[in-house]
């Protein structure tokens, strides 16, 4: 098994990759640390990666450093490896004719998991007491729960999973306690095989429920009023970052670092 963490020079690559180490370490896992040749400075590149790979080195995980010409030698190196996830973090914003790296990973159609990290603070990585899943209803996929497990074990952290239902301001406006009440045990409900899972190993968490409009105001305010640390997000089942229900903001305005998730499609 193996962990890829892609840098460029940048401190928001670096604090990327710094989460990375924590994922490999708790997998007991080897990471690379690849440069895909591009307009940074090699200078930075080289600089970042001798940082990492001495923070590695303080973690006991096995690190190396490779510069990859394309992004195809990315994907052939990926499968040679058999890697289990690429880390990599995007700007808050590109233009809509400026096809993000993201983007560009995304159609290689790579063999791996992929995690896209905004960084809204840097160096935020170390002390990470508070993890936030938002889902829609209980939509918790197998390897959403598991990226979620591992950073929840990683970090010695406490997790919440946060779901949201849609509904119209004219339903929200008629909605009683009761009928929340009985949502929210529908959700568990929902949930319960990931619940006695958590409840075997002894992890931390706590399962809360909202109704929302679409605007994704209800989310944010939520994250705004609590101490989290990391906010996962799942991703769409396409090739682009469409808004269509309000977890989306989180990624698109990220209030914390946020986590995209895309896994690859068997």
């Amino acid at each position: 098994m193996k962990v890829i963490s892609l840098i460029n020079g940048s401190l928001i690559s670096e604090t990327t990759a710094a989460y990375a180490i924590h994922y490999a370490k708790e997998l007991k896992s080897s990471i690379s640390f690849i440069y895909v040749t591009g307009h940074d400075s090699i200078q930075d590149v080289m600089r970042s990666s001798e940082n990492l790979k001495a923070k590695s080195s303080n973690m006991d995980v096995e690190a190396e450093f490779i510069i990859l010409d394309t992004l195809y030698e990315l994907k052939k190196y990926a499968h040679s490896k058999d890697a289990d996830m690429i880390f990599c973090s995007t700007r808050h914003k590109h233009g809509i004719l400026d096809k993000s790296f993201v983007q560009s990973i995304i159609s290689q159609n790579i063999r791996a998991d992929l995690s896209v990290i905004k960084i809204v603070k840097l160096g935020n990585t170390q002390n990470i007491e508070n993890i936030i899943l938002p889902i829609k209803d209980t939509k918790l996929s197998v390897k959403k729960f598991t990226l979620m497990t591992v950073f929840t074990l990683a970090y010695n952290a406490k997790f919440e999973i946060y779901s949201l239902d849609t509904i119209s301001s004219k339903q929200l406006s008629n909605i009683s306690t009761q009928d929340i009440k009985k949502r929210l045990k529908e959700i568990i409900f929902g949930l319960r095989h990931y619940i006695k899972l958590l409840k075997i190993n002894s992890i931390p968490f706590s399962i809360k429920h909202d109704f929302s409009l679409k605007d994704g105001n209800k989310v944010k305010t939520h994250i705004a009023r609590n101490n989290y640390d990391l906010a996962i997000v799942g991703a769409h089942h396409d090739h682009s970052f469409l808004k269509h229900h309000p977890i989306d903001i989180l990624f698109e305005n990220p209030l914390i670092n946020t986590l995209y998730f895309i896994p690859h499609k068997d």
